[in-house]
Protein backbone atom coordinates (compact mmCIF):
# COMPACT_ATOMS: atom_id res chain seq x y z
CA UNK A 1 0.00 0.00 0.00
CA UNK A 2 1.55 3.14 -0.81
CA UNK A 3 2.58 5.78 1.64
CA UNK A 4 -0.72 8.59 0.21
CA UNK A 5 -3.09 5.41 1.28
CA UNK A 6 -1.15 5.26 4.39
CA UNK A 7 -1.97 9.30 5.36
CA UNK A 8 -5.07 8.90 3.81
CA UNK A 9 -6.60 6.22 5.99
CA UNK A 10 -4.96 7.87 9.06
CA UNK A 11 -6.85 11.02 8.15
CA UNK A 12 -10.03 8.79 7.79
CA UNK A 13 -9.73 7.57 11.26
CA UNK A 14 -9.29 10.26 12.75
CA UNK A 15 -12.74 12.24 11.33
CA UNK A 16 -14.42 9.00 11.99
CA UNK A 17 -13.31 8.58 15.71
CA UNK A 18 -14.86 12.18 16.31
CA UNK A 19 -18.45 10.81 14.39
CA UNK A 20 -21.21 10.61 17.22
CA UNK A 21 -20.98 6.54 15.61
CA UNK A 22 -21.81 2.82 16.89
CA UNK A 23 -19.27 1.76 14.35
CA UNK A 24 -17.62 2.05 11.04
CA UNK A 25 -15.39 0.16 8.52
CA UNK A 26 -12.79 1.66 5.96
CA UNK A 27 -12.52 -0.24 2.74
CA UNK A 28 -9.46 0.75 0.48
CA UNK A 29 -8.39 -0.82 -3.07
CA UNK A 30 -5.44 0.32 -4.98
CA UNK A 31 -5.17 -1.68 -8.49
CA UNK A 32 -3.39 -1.28 -11.89
CA UNK A 33 -4.96 -2.98 -14.97
CA UNK A 34 -3.86 -3.93 -17.94
CA UNK A 35 -5.12 -4.79 -21.27
CA UNK A 36 -3.98 -5.69 -25.00
CA UNK A 37 -6.15 -6.92 -28.41
CA UNK A 38 -4.18 -8.31 -31.16
CA UNK A 39 -5.88 -8.45 -34.60
CA UNK A 40 -4.07 -9.89 -37.96
CA UNK A 41 -0.91 -9.79 -36.26
CA UNK A 42 -0.48 -5.99 -34.98
CA UNK A 43 -1.77 -4.52 -31.76
CA UNK A 44 -5.87 -3.31 -31.92
CA UNK A 45 -6.23 -2.05 -28.86
CA UNK A 46 -4.24 -1.10 -25.06
CA UNK A 47 -5.38 -0.41 -22.46
CA UNK A 48 -2.80 0.06 -18.83
CA UNK A 49 -4.93 2.15 -16.17
CA UNK A 50 -4.27 2.67 -12.29
CA UNK A 51 -7.19 2.98 -10.15
CA UNK A 52 -7.94 4.44 -6.34
CA UNK A 53 -11.19 3.87 -4.19
CA UNK A 54 -12.09 4.14 -0.67
CA UNK A 55 -15.21 2.89 0.46
CA UNK A 56 -17.06 3.35 4.36
CA UNK A 57 -19.51 2.08 6.10
CA UNK A 58 -20.82 3.86 9.28
CA UNK A 59 -23.58 2.49 11.94
CA UNK A 60 -25.64 5.14 13.03
CA UNK A 61 -28.85 4.79 15.62
CA UNK A 62 -28.56 0.66 13.99
CA UNK A 63 -28.79 2.10 10.44
CA UNK A 64 -25.71 1.07 8.28
CA UNK A 65 -24.67 4.55 6.07
CA UNK A 66 -22.28 3.83 2.80
CA UNK A 67 -20.03 6.56 0.79
CA UNK A 68 -17.04 6.59 -1.28
CA UNK A 69 -14.39 8.31 -3.23
CA UNK A 70 -12.56 6.90 -6.21
CA UNK A 71 -9.83 8.05 -8.47
CA UNK A 72 -8.29 7.14 -11.60
CA UNK A 73 -5.13 9.26 -10.91
CA UNK A 74 -1.71 7.66 -10.97
CA UNK A 75 -0.56 9.39 -8.32
CA UNK A 76 -2.64 10.71 -5.75
CA UNK A 77 -2.19 14.32 -3.97
CA UNK A 78 -2.69 14.40 -0.43
CA UNK A 79 -2.37 17.70 0.73
CA UNK A 80 -4.64 19.09 -2.35
CA UNK A 81 -7.29 17.11 -2.88
CA UNK A 82 -8.44 14.58 0.25
CA UNK A 83 -9.37 16.42 3.51
CA UNK A 84 -11.91 17.91 2.41
CA UNK A 85 -13.40 14.88 -0.16
CA UNK A 86 -12.71 12.78 3.31
CA UNK A 87 -15.00 14.95 5.36
CA UNK A 88 -17.74 14.89 2.86
CA UNK A 89 -17.96 11.41 2.00
CA UNK A 90 -18.10 10.85 5.64
CA UNK A 91 -21.35 13.09 6.13
CA UNK A 92 -22.35 11.80 3.14
CA UNK A 93 -22.60 7.94 4.83
CA UNK A 94 -23.82 9.51 7.67
CA UNK A 95 -26.32 11.52 5.99
CA UNK A 96 -27.49 7.98 3.90
CA UNK A 97 -28.42 6.53 7.78
CA UNK A 98 -31.58 8.62 7.53
CA UNK A 99 -32.86 7.14 4.61
CA UNK A 100 -33.26 3.61 5.84
CA UNK A 101 -35.05 1.94 8.52
CA UNK A 102 -33.25 0.81 11.67
CA UNK A 103 -32.24 -2.85 11.93
CA UNK A 104 -30.70 -4.45 14.93
CA UNK A 105 -29.13 -7.19 12.41
CA UNK A 106 -26.22 -4.67 10.92
CA UNK A 107 -22.74 -4.69 12.81
CA UNK A 108 -19.43 -5.05 11.71
CA UNK A 109 -17.07 -8.19 11.68
CA UNK A 110 -14.66 -8.91 15.50
CA UNK A 111 -10.61 -8.46 14.85
CA UNK A 112 -9.12 -11.44 13.57
CA UNK A 113 -8.46 -13.75 16.71
CA UNK A 114 -5.47 -15.79 14.70
CA UNK A 115 -3.24 -15.95 11.72
CA UNK A 116 -4.87 -16.52 8.22
CA UNK A 117 -3.64 -18.99 5.86
CA UNK A 118 -1.19 -18.20 3.00
CA UNK A 119 -3.63 -18.28 -0.38
CA UNK A 120 -1.58 -18.21 -3.79
CA UNK A 121 -3.40 -15.61 -5.38
CA UNK A 122 -0.12 -12.93 -5.57
CA UNK A 123 2.47 -13.28 -8.01
CA UNK A 124 5.12 -10.61 -7.39
CA UNK A 125 6.63 -11.53 -10.49
CA UNK A 126 3.91 -9.82 -12.38
CA UNK A 127 4.83 -6.03 -11.88
CA UNK A 128 8.32 -6.22 -13.58
CA UNK A 129 6.82 -8.06 -16.59
CA UNK A 130 7.07 -5.58 -19.56
CA UNK A 131 4.56 -4.46 -21.90
CA UNK A 132 6.03 -6.03 -24.84
CA UNK A 133 6.22 -9.34 -23.23
CA UNK A 134 2.35 -8.52 -22.80
CA UNK A 135 1.80 -8.08 -26.30
CA UNK A 136 3.53 -10.89 -27.27
CA UNK A 137 0.88 -13.15 -25.01
CA UNK A 138 -1.91 -11.47 -26.87
CA UNK A 139 -0.24 -12.23 -30.42
CA UNK A 140 0.84 -15.59 -29.92
CA UNK A 141 -3.20 -16.23 -28.97
CA UNK A 142 -4.37 -15.01 -32.11
CA UNK A 143 -1.38 -17.01 -33.93
CA UNK A 144 -2.17 -20.26 -32.30
CA UNK A 145 -5.86 -19.90 -32.82
CA UNK A 146 -5.42 -19.81 -37.21
CA UNK A 147 -2.87 -21.99 -36.55
CA UNK A 148 -5.09 -25.00 -35.71
CA UNK A 149 -6.41 -24.95 -39.52
CA UNK A 150 -4.73 -22.09 -41.65
CA UNK A 151 -7.34 -22.80 -44.79
CA UNK A 152 -10.53 -22.70 -42.61
CA UNK A 153 -9.55 -20.59 -40.07
CA UNK A 154 -9.19 -16.85 -41.32
CA UNK A 155 -10.63 -14.71 -38.99
CA UNK A 156 -9.58 -14.79 -35.29
CA UNK A 157 -11.73 -11.94 -33.18
CA UNK A 158 -10.72 -10.35 -29.63
CA UNK A 159 -7.71 -12.39 -29.20
CA UNK A 160 -7.03 -10.52 -25.72
CA UNK A 161 -4.63 -10.67 -22.96
CA UNK A 162 -5.44 -8.58 -19.23
CA UNK A 163 -4.02 -8.57 -16.01
CA UNK A 164 -5.33 -7.06 -12.82
CA UNK A 165 -2.58 -6.26 -9.01
CA UNK A 166 -4.53 -5.19 -6.39
CA UNK A 167 -3.91 -4.51 -2.71
CA UNK A 168 -7.33 -4.49 -0.64
CA UNK A 169 -7.71 -3.07 2.84
CA UNK A 170 -10.37 -3.36 5.23
CA UNK A 171 -10.26 -1.75 8.89
CA UNK A 172 -13.12 -1.03 11.32
CA UNK A 173 -14.07 0.04 14.60
CA UNK A 174 -14.09 -3.78 16.47
CA UNK A 175 -10.09 -3.48 15.67
CA UNK A 176 -10.32 -5.27 12.61
CA UNK A 177 -7.01 -3.99 9.97
CA UNK A 178 -5.77 -6.87 7.37
CA UNK A 179 -4.08 -6.01 4.54
CA UNK A 180 -3.90 -8.32 1.04
CA UNK A 181 -2.05 -8.13 -2.40
CA UNK A 182 -4.14 -9.83 -5.11
CA UNK A 183 -3.09 -10.61 -9.11
CA UNK A 184 -5.25 -12.02 -12.17
CA UNK A 185 -4.20 -12.38 -15.55
CA UNK A 186 -6.51 -13.86 -18.32
CA UNK A 187 -7.00 -14.50 -21.65
CA UNK A 188 -9.61 -14.73 -24.33
CA UNK A 189 -10.18 -15.41 -28.07
CA UNK A 190 -13.01 -16.46 -30.73
CA UNK A 191 -12.20 -18.38 -34.01
CA UNK A 192 -13.85 -17.96 -36.69
CA UNK A 193 -14.26 -21.46 -39.42
CA UNK A 194 -15.62 -21.27 -42.43
CA UNK A 195 -15.98 -23.83 -44.85
CA UNK A 196 -18.32 -24.11 -47.76
CA UNK A 197 -20.05 -21.06 -47.74
CA UNK A 198 -21.19 -21.85 -43.62
CA UNK A 199 -19.33 -20.02 -40.62
CA UNK A 200 -19.09 -21.20 -37.25
CA UNK A 201 -17.31 -19.66 -34.34
CA UNK A 202 -15.31 -20.90 -31.08
CA UNK A 203 -14.66 -18.90 -28.27
CA UNK A 204 -12.18 -20.12 -24.94
CA UNK A 205 -10.59 -18.28 -22.20
CA UNK A 206 -8.32 -18.97 -19.23
CA UNK A 207 -7.40 -17.25 -16.05
CA UNK A 208 -4.95 -17.75 -13.43
CA UNK A 209 -3.37 -15.97 -10.19
CA UNK A 210 0.27 -16.54 -11.99
CA UNK A 211 1.22 -15.03 -15.07
CA UNK A 212 3.41 -18.57 -16.00
CA UNK A 213 0.58 -20.56 -15.75
CA UNK A 214 -1.23 -18.97 -18.48
CA UNK A 215 -1.09 -21.04 -21.39
CA UNK A 216 -1.94 -18.55 -23.84
CA UNK A 217 -0.86 -21.19 -26.52
CA UNK A 218 -3.47 -23.54 -25.41
CA UNK A 219 -6.13 -21.05 -25.00
CA UNK A 220 -6.04 -20.39 -28.76
CA UNK A 221 -5.70 -23.81 -30.24
CA UNK A 222 -8.90 -25.00 -27.88
CA UNK A 223 -11.14 -22.24 -29.74
CA UNK A 224 -9.36 -23.07 -33.29
CA UNK A 225 -10.51 -26.64 -32.58
CA UNK A 226 -14.15 -25.72 -31.17
CA UNK A 227 -15.12 -23.50 -34.16
CA UNK A 228 -14.08 -26.48 -36.74
CA UNK A 229 -15.83 -29.23 -34.97
CA UNK A 230 -18.93 -27.30 -35.09
CA UNK A 231 -18.38 -26.94 -39.01
CA UNK A 232 -21.13 -29.71 -40.96
CA UNK A 233 -24.05 -29.52 -38.14
CA UNK A 234 -27.39 -30.97 -39.01
CA UNK A 235 -31.11 -30.94 -37.29
CA UNK A 236 -31.73 -33.92 -34.75
CA UNK A 237 -35.21 -35.70 -34.53
CA UNK A 238 -37.21 -34.59 -31.91
CA UNK A 239 -37.71 -36.56 -28.24
CA UNK A 240 -36.71 -37.64 -24.81
CA UNK A 241 -32.66 -38.84 -24.79
CA UNK A 242 -29.77 -38.65 -22.26
CA UNK A 243 -28.08 -35.70 -22.06
CA UNK A 244 -24.41 -34.76 -21.56
CA UNK A 245 -23.57 -31.23 -19.93
CA UNK A 246 -20.21 -30.34 -20.86
CA UNK A 247 -18.46 -28.76 -17.51
CA UNK A 248 -18.56 -24.99 -18.89
CA UNK A 249 -22.06 -25.12 -19.66
CA UNK A 250 -22.75 -27.08 -16.34
CA UNK A 251 -21.09 -24.19 -15.09
CA UNK A 252 -23.65 -21.60 -16.47
CA UNK A 253 -26.37 -23.52 -14.84
CA UNK A 254 -24.84 -23.94 -11.40
CA UNK A 255 -24.23 -20.16 -11.53
CA UNK A 256 -28.33 -19.91 -11.74
CA UNK A 257 -28.69 -22.30 -9.01
CA UNK A 258 -26.51 -20.90 -6.87
CA UNK A 259 -28.92 -17.98 -5.34
CA UNK A 260 -31.25 -20.39 -4.21
CA UNK A 261 -28.44 -21.29 -1.16
CA UNK A 262 -28.10 -17.62 -0.25
CA UNK A 263 -29.75 -17.32 3.31
CA UNK A 264 -31.73 -13.87 1.49
CA UNK A 265 -33.42 -16.03 -0.95
CA UNK A 266 -34.02 -18.75 2.17
CA UNK A 267 -35.41 -16.21 4.20
CA UNK A 268 -37.74 -14.75 2.01
CA UNK A 269 -38.94 -17.48 0.72
CA UNK A 270 -37.43 -17.63 -2.67
CA UNK A 271 -35.81 -20.37 -3.02
CA UNK A 272 -37.00 -24.04 -3.22
CA UNK A 273 -34.08 -24.99 -1.11
CA UNK A 274 -36.57 -23.38 1.94
CA UNK A 275 -36.53 -26.14 4.73
CA UNK A 276 -35.03 -29.04 2.83
CA UNK A 277 -32.03 -28.99 5.24
CA UNK A 278 -31.36 -32.70 5.51
CA UNK A 279 -33.19 -33.70 2.56
CA UNK A 280 -31.80 -35.88 -0.65
CA UNK A 281 -33.13 -33.18 -2.90
CA UNK A 282 -30.53 -34.06 -5.75
CA UNK A 283 -28.78 -36.40 -7.51
CA UNK A 284 -26.60 -38.59 -4.99
CA UNK A 285 -23.92 -38.51 -7.39
CA UNK A 286 -23.37 -34.81 -6.66
CA UNK A 287 -21.74 -32.57 -3.63
CA UNK A 288 -22.11 -28.89 -4.19
CA UNK A 289 -19.35 -26.56 -2.02
CA UNK A 290 -18.49 -23.03 -1.98
CA UNK A 291 -15.10 -22.62 -1.31
CA UNK A 292 -13.37 -19.13 -0.75
CA UNK A 293 -9.86 -20.68 0.18
CA UNK A 294 -9.73 -22.83 -3.08
CA UNK A 295 -6.00 -22.40 -5.17
CA UNK A 296 -8.17 -22.73 -8.49
CA UNK A 297 -11.00 -20.71 -7.58
CA UNK A 298 -10.44 -16.55 -9.01
CA UNK A 299 -13.02 -15.10 -5.71
CA UNK A 300 -9.97 -16.77 -3.54
CA UNK A 301 -9.26 -14.39 -0.57
CA UNK A 302 -8.12 -14.63 3.05
CA UNK A 303 -10.96 -12.92 4.11
CA UNK A 304 -14.36 -12.21 2.57
CA UNK A 305 -15.96 -8.34 2.16
CA UNK A 306 -16.55 -7.10 5.51
CA UNK A 307 -13.43 -9.02 6.96
CA UNK A 308 -15.02 -12.53 8.38
CA UNK A 309 -12.00 -15.03 7.33
CA UNK A 310 -13.23 -17.25 4.23
CA UNK A 311 -13.68 -21.06 4.60
CA UNK A 312 -14.74 -24.24 2.43
CA UNK A 313 -19.00 -24.35 3.04
CA UNK A 314 -20.63 -28.15 2.57
CA UNK A 315 -24.16 -27.41 0.71
CA UNK A 316 -24.84 -30.65 -0.98
CA UNK A 317 -23.55 -33.76 0.41
CA UNK A 318 -24.20 -36.54 -2.44
CA UNK A 319 -27.27 -35.12 -3.18
CA UNK A 320 -28.73 -33.96 0.82
CA UNK A 321 -28.54 -29.73 1.52
CA UNK A 322 -26.69 -29.85 4.33
CA UNK A 323 -26.14 -26.14 4.12
CA UNK A 324 -26.51 -22.55 3.44
CA UNK A 325 -24.90 -19.14 2.32
CA UNK A 326 -24.11 -16.26 5.01
CA UNK A 327 -23.10 -12.60 5.48
CA UNK A 328 -23.09 -11.05 9.14
CA UNK A 329 -26.43 -9.20 8.22
CA UNK A 330 -28.43 -12.91 7.11
CA UNK A 331 -26.79 -14.79 9.70
CA UNK A 332 -27.94 -12.51 12.49
CA UNK A 333 -31.48 -12.29 10.71
CA UNK A 334 -31.81 -15.81 12.00
CA UNK A 335 -32.67 -15.16 15.22
CA UNK A 336 -31.13 -18.15 16.91
CA UNK A 337 -29.40 -17.79 19.93
CA UNK A 338 -26.62 -18.02 19.66
CA UNK A 339 -26.37 -16.45 16.51
CA UNK A 340 -24.98 -18.06 13.25
CA UNK A 341 -22.02 -17.50 12.03
CA UNK A 342 -21.32 -15.86 8.84
CA UNK A 343 -19.99 -18.38 6.66
CA UNK A 344 -17.40 -15.47 5.01
CA UNK A 345 -19.84 -14.74 2.11
CA UNK A 346 -19.90 -11.42 2.17
CA UNK A 347 -18.58 -10.31 -1.51
CA UNK A 348 -18.09 -7.07 -2.48
CA UNK A 349 -18.29 -6.54 -6.74
CA UNK A 350 -16.28 -2.97 -6.25
CA UNK A 351 -15.56 0.32 -4.72
CA UNK A 352 -19.11 1.59 -6.17
CA UNK A 353 -21.25 -0.39 -3.57
CA UNK A 354 -21.19 -2.07 -0.34
CA UNK A 355 -20.67 -5.80 0.33
CA UNK A 356 -23.73 -7.94 -0.04
CA UNK A 357 -24.33 -11.81 -0.14
CA UNK A 358 -22.82 -14.04 -2.31
CA UNK A 359 -20.98 -17.28 -3.57
CA UNK A 360 -17.24 -17.24 -3.23
CA UNK A 361 -15.61 -20.25 -5.57
CA UNK A 362 -18.68 -22.69 -6.55
CA UNK A 363 -18.32 -25.86 -7.75
CA UNK A 364 -19.60 -29.27 -8.40
CA UNK A 365 -17.05 -31.89 -6.77
CA UNK A 366 -15.31 -34.14 -9.51
CA UNK A 367 -16.09 -37.96 -10.20
CA UNK A 368 -14.01 -40.48 -11.88
CA UNK A 369 -15.43 -40.92 -15.27
CA UNK A 370 -13.42 -39.36 -18.64
CA UNK A 371 -14.84 -37.34 -21.16
CA UNK A 372 -14.78 -40.05 -23.69
CA UNK A 373 -16.17 -43.00 -20.63
CA UNK A 374 -18.71 -40.40 -19.91
CA UNK A 375 -19.84 -40.73 -24.20
CA UNK A 376 -19.84 -43.94 -24.29
CA UNK A 377 -22.19 -44.47 -21.32
CA UNK A 378 -24.75 -42.34 -23.20
CA UNK A 379 -24.65 -44.19 -26.27
CA UNK A 380 -27.37 -42.29 -27.53
CA UNK A 381 -28.58 -38.61 -27.09
CA UNK A 382 -26.78 -35.62 -27.02
CA UNK A 383 -23.47 -33.89 -25.72
CA UNK A 384 -24.25 -30.22 -25.07
CA UNK A 385 -21.51 -27.33 -26.49
CA UNK A 386 -23.72 -24.16 -25.69
CA UNK A 387 -26.51 -22.86 -24.55
CA UNK A 388 -28.41 -19.76 -25.11
CA UNK A 389 -30.98 -17.61 -23.41
CA UNK A 390 -29.68 -18.61 -19.82
CA UNK A 391 -31.48 -14.92 -18.38
CA UNK A 392 -34.81 -16.62 -19.67
CA UNK A 393 -34.37 -19.21 -16.99
CA UNK A 394 -36.79 -18.55 -13.87
CA UNK A 395 -34.74 -18.69 -10.83
CA UNK A 396 -37.06 -19.62 -8.57
CA UNK A 397 -39.88 -22.43 -10.71
CA UNK A 398 -36.57 -23.45 -12.36
CA UNK A 399 -38.44 -23.99 -15.61
CA UNK A 400 -36.13 -23.47 -19.05
CA UNK A 401 -36.61 -23.36 -22.79
CA UNK A 402 -33.20 -22.90 -23.84
CA UNK A 403 -31.35 -23.04 -27.75
CA UNK A 404 -28.65 -24.85 -27.56
CA UNK A 405 -25.82 -26.69 -29.56
CA UNK A 406 -23.72 -29.92 -29.37
CA UNK A 407 -22.60 -33.35 -30.76
CA UNK A 408 -25.41 -35.89 -31.47
CA UNK A 409 -23.72 -39.37 -30.34
CA UNK A 410 -24.44 -43.16 -31.62
CA UNK A 411 -23.46 -46.10 -30.07
CA UNK A 412 -21.42 -44.07 -27.89
CA UNK A 413 -19.04 -42.32 -30.37
CA UNK A 414 -19.82 -38.87 -31.82
CA UNK A 415 -21.35 -38.64 -35.52
CA UNK A 416 -21.99 -35.27 -35.88
CA UNK A 417 -22.52 -31.86 -35.03
CA UNK A 418 -25.89 -30.55 -34.01
CA UNK A 419 -27.73 -27.68 -34.38
CA UNK A 420 -30.61 -25.74 -34.30
CA UNK A 421 -31.98 -27.34 -31.68
CA UNK A 422 -34.02 -26.70 -27.75
CA UNK A 423 -34.21 -27.99 -24.68
CA UNK A 424 -36.77 -27.65 -21.98
CA UNK A 425 -37.01 -28.82 -18.39
CA UNK A 426 -36.19 -28.03 -14.81
CA UNK A 427 -33.41 -26.69 -13.42
CA UNK A 428 -33.52 -28.45 -10.37
CA UNK A 429 -34.79 -31.47 -11.60
CA UNK A 430 -32.20 -31.40 -14.15
CA UNK A 431 -29.49 -31.55 -10.89
CA UNK A 432 -31.61 -34.31 -9.29
CA UNK A 433 -31.66 -36.42 -12.78
CA UNK A 434 -27.67 -36.44 -12.69
CA UNK A 435 -26.70 -40.28 -13.18
CA UNK A 436 -22.68 -40.11 -13.87
CA UNK A 437 -20.46 -37.15 -12.90
CA UNK A 438 -16.93 -36.51 -15.13
CA UNK A 439 -13.85 -36.10 -13.66
CA UNK A 440 -12.51 -32.69 -15.62
CA UNK A 441 -13.75 -30.08 -12.75
CA UNK A 442 -12.89 -26.61 -14.21
CA UNK A 443 -13.88 -23.07 -12.96
CA UNK A 444 -15.18 -20.78 -15.31
CA UNK A 445 -15.28 -17.57 -13.04
CA UNK A 446 -16.12 -17.61 -9.78
CA UNK A 447 -18.34 -20.86 -10.63
CA UNK A 448 -16.99 -24.31 -11.93
CA UNK A 449 -18.28 -28.10 -12.24
CA UNK A 450 -17.19 -31.05 -14.10
CA UNK A 451 -18.92 -32.59 -17.12
CA UNK A 452 -22.66 -33.91 -16.00
CA UNK A 453 -24.41 -36.93 -17.75
CA UNK A 454 -28.47 -36.39 -16.73
CA UNK A 455 -30.81 -39.47 -17.53
CA UNK A 456 -33.49 -37.52 -19.71
CA UNK A 457 -34.29 -34.39 -21.27
CA UNK A 458 -36.78 -33.00 -23.58
CA UNK A 459 -35.31 -32.58 -26.71
CA UNK A 460 -36.67 -30.38 -29.67
CA UNK A 461 -35.25 -30.55 -33.25
CA UNK A 462 -36.72 -31.64 -36.49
Amino acid sequence: MSSVSDQIIEQTLTILKKKPLEGYEIYLEESSHFGVESKEGRVDSLLASRSWGMAIRVLNRKSMGFSYITSSKASLSWEKEFPIDLERIIDEAMASTEEVSPDPCYDFAPDLKSSLPSLPIYDGTLKGISEKVKIEKAMLLEEAARAVDPKRIQKVRKASYQDTLSQRTLINSNGLRFSYPFTLVSASVMAVAEESGESEMGWEFDFSHFFSDLDVEKVGKVAGRKALERLGGRRIPSGLYPVLFRNHVVSELLSLLSHSFLAEQIQKGKSPLKGKLGERYFSPRISIIDDGLHPKGISTSPIDGEGTPTQQTLLVNRGEIVGYLYDRYWANRENLHPPLPSTGNSRRSGIHSPPRLGISNLYIEPGEDSMDQLIKELQRGLVIEEVMGLHTVDPISGEFSLGCEGDWVEKGEKLHPAKSIAIAGNLFKLFQDIVKVGNDLRFFGSVGSPSLLVGELVISGD
